[in-house]
């Protein structure tokens, strides 16, 4: 409803029920002039320009294209805004309409809840335009802020997916897992190593690198995979170069096969990583020794002493 200006001709006295003339009282005049100054119109509103509802309804005309049944709806309109100098009280679901629905009960005080805190905040009543807008400017950075919080979540999630798909490939190529995704022998006996690269140690197993070896040599092999310094090159004895060699050339096929899949993988560092021969002729020779084990008798307890031969 529109209320504009409008320029009306003077009156004359209004005549009572006897015929006499009525003098207007100051009150009246005024509201008249008010009335006559004015102009009511009906305006079509849209749903989302309505912020809120009022409890309080007034009676509106069937028909309001007469200026008489448009004013009345003004009159009515002003007479509410006097009645209620703090503003026209908003309609209740809960206390108004009796409207008992959990959701609609919980989302009730949650609007509540945030109106408190609204109108509670210093900002709510400041003039301070500068505070205002840079308040407003926070605001919208800590907006961006999330966004771009969201969208980090999203590439790395995103990433993860794609390495998580290309690590699939990796174990189709080396048969951990067949064409289903489906876990075969080869990728249950890997999730039994708890130590070394599990990749590397399957292969060895499964390829038949340990069949030709004594257990001398195995256990200098083994010595490749226990954590320690990186150290420079390693001259190891003549029976330890070929297994050496076999060990080598299977850290490199496994980090070949990773760079083909799309993992991120320098194959001569791999090999580094996972290869580490420093302790290989010292194991050897420990595996060689043999130990006698020497049993005597202290104070009646039983002391055992190694000694190597």
């Amino acid at each position: 409803m529109d209320v504009s200006p409008s320029h009306t001709k003077r009156k004359q006295p209004e005549e009572n029920s006897e015929g006499k003339a009525e003098v207007p009282t100051q009150e009246s005049v005024s509201k008249k002039r008010n009335l006559a100054r004015t102009c009511v119109h009906e305006v079509p509103v849209q749903l989302p320009l309505i912020s809120a509802v009022s409890k309080l309804r007034i009676a509106v005309p069937s028909d309001l294209r007469p200026t008489e049944a448009r004013q009345s709806v003004l009159l009515a309109v002003q007479e509410l805004e006097k009645r209620f100098p703090q503003g026209i009280p908003k309609l209740n679901p809960m206390k108004d309409m009796g409207i008992e629905e959990p959701g609609v009960v919980e989302l009730v005080n949650q609007i509540e809840e945030l109106e408190q805190k609204l109108f509670s905040h210093p900002l709510h009543k400041s003039q301070d335009e500068h505070q205002i807008r840079s308040f407003r400017r926070k605001s919208e950075l800590n907006h961006e802020i999330q966004q771009l919080k969201s969208k980090m979540r999203d590439s790395q999630l995103q990433k993860f997916r794609i390495e998580l798909r290309n690590r699939s490939r990796v174990l189709k190529k080396l048969g951990h897992i067949d064409a289903d995704g489906v876990v075969q022998l080869k990728g249950r006996a890997a999730c039994f190593i708890d130590t070394g690269d599990e990749l590397l140690v399957t292969e060895l197993m499964f390829n038949g690198t340990f069949n030709d070896l004594d257990h001398h040599q195995v256990a200098a092999l083994a010595s490749c995979f226990i954590p320690g310094d990186k150290s420079g090159k390693i001259d190891v004895t003549a029976v330890l170069v070929k297994p050496l060699q076999q060990l080598q050339d299977s850290a490199r096929r496994i980090a070949e096969i990773q760079r083909e899949c799309g993992l991120e993988v320098h194959v001569e560092e791999y090999v580094e990583a996972a290869v580490r021969p420093c302790l290989m002729n010292v194991i050897h020779l420990w595996s060689e020794v043999d130990l006698v084990t020497c049993v005597f008798s202290v104070d009646g307890m039983l002391n055992y002493t190694l000694i190597f031969i």
